[in-house]
């Protein structure tokens, strides 16, 4: 989906957090184009990287006869390349990416993605896995798992299960190098905003190091509470056993940012198939079968430079507007 990346805000983010200001404050947010935030949720980067991340979200109430788009995904990243993020999304009639059937316009889409650049190192590309809709209620959940799973070429895989039938929604494998990041982020694009809360349930972040200071990289909007943050085993695994994110549309959530810089333009769309010559990029290791599933890629030639992580990309007309399927 097109540069939903919440992330590039780098190493500066902890002595920002800490001074009592506004997204607007972070570099990040003043580069996105025409796109409004809800409530954050953001830790990192420590000492150490991330080797893997679950968690289970309930993404609540999809708003109904949607103006825009409107994504729910947590997500992990670091300040060179990759944003590995697994999207919950809403869109305006006839636009879902998970198509134009009967449940398309009025469930939620869920779909794993990776938002970074081309093997060239050159353009943003937007590479999606397996897209399927969930009938979504308070009480349905999704479990997010992002795993580092050959830690010599960095080779990563996220999958998406329904937390109650256990039944796989998507997944996608990328090469993507380390991470230090992850959060939350609720994204709009012109949207109808979250009608309910949702919530992180038994979050789990796992680095390759122990790290005590992880902790004190954490930076929050209004809008979001949590509890049960710790970690068991001194400093490599940590627990967050709730995150709540008040709805957009709550006075709770009322830290809400919005970008107003100028509309991007995109070039055409590249495809990413199992028909197609998968670029280096994208992994093909008998760990993680990619090619079982239909994968696309759309490219852009938008956005700027932030600390190494481009972002920009987003088509002016929505986050698909240059989506084509494989």
């Amino acid at each position: 989906m097109q540069t939903h990346q919440l992330v590039a805000i780098l190493a500066s983010l902890p002595l920002l957090a800490s001074a009592a200001g506004s997204l607007q404050d972070l570099p990040y947010f003043k580069k996105r184009v025409d796109i409004t935030w809800g409530p954050i949720f953001y830790l990192g980067p420590g000492t150490s990287e991330i080797i893997s991340a679950v968690t289970t979200t309930y993404p609540g109430e999809m708003p109904q006869n949607q103006a825009g788009g409107l994504f729910i995904w947590p997500g992990i990243t670091n300040n060179t390349g990759d944003l590995i993020q697994s999207v919950v999304g809403s869109y305006s009639s006839g636009q879902s990416e998970c198509g134009t059937g009967t449940t398309a316009d009025s469930e939620w889409c869920i779909s794993s993605e990776v938002y970074g650049l081309d093997p060239t190192g050159s353009t943003d590309t937007q590479y999606v896995g397996d897209l399927r809709t969930l009938d979504a209620t308070p009480a349905t959940g999704l479990v997010f798992n992002y795993t580092l799973v050959d830690s010599e070429t960095y080779l990563w895989n996220q999958t998406v299960h329904d937390a109650t039938s256990g039944v796989l929604m998507s997944t996608y494998s990328k090469i993507s190098g380390p991470m230090t990041n992850w959060n939350s982020a609720v994204e709009c694009q012109q949207c109808t905003p979250t009608i309910s809360e949702q919530t992180y349930v038994n979050t789990t972040i796992v680095l390759k190091d122990a790290d005590l200071t992880f902790k004190n990289t954490l930076y929050t909007t209004d809008g979001i509470t949590y509890s049960g943050f710790d970690t068991p085993d001194n400093g490599k695994t940590w627990t967050i056993a709730l995150i709540t994110v008040a709805a957009m549309n709550s006075s709770a959530s009322s830290s809400t940012t919005s970008s107003t810089t100028t509309k991007a333009t995109h070039a055409a769309a590249t495809i990413v198939s199992s028909s197609t010559e998968v670029p280096p990029t994208v992994a093909t290791s008998s760990v993680v079968d990619v090619s079982s599933s239909s994968v696309s890629a759309t490219s852009t030639s938008a956005g700027s430079s932030f600390g190494g992580f481009s972002s920009g990309g987003r088509a002016a007309n929505g986050r698909h507007g240059n989506r084509f399927s494989a």
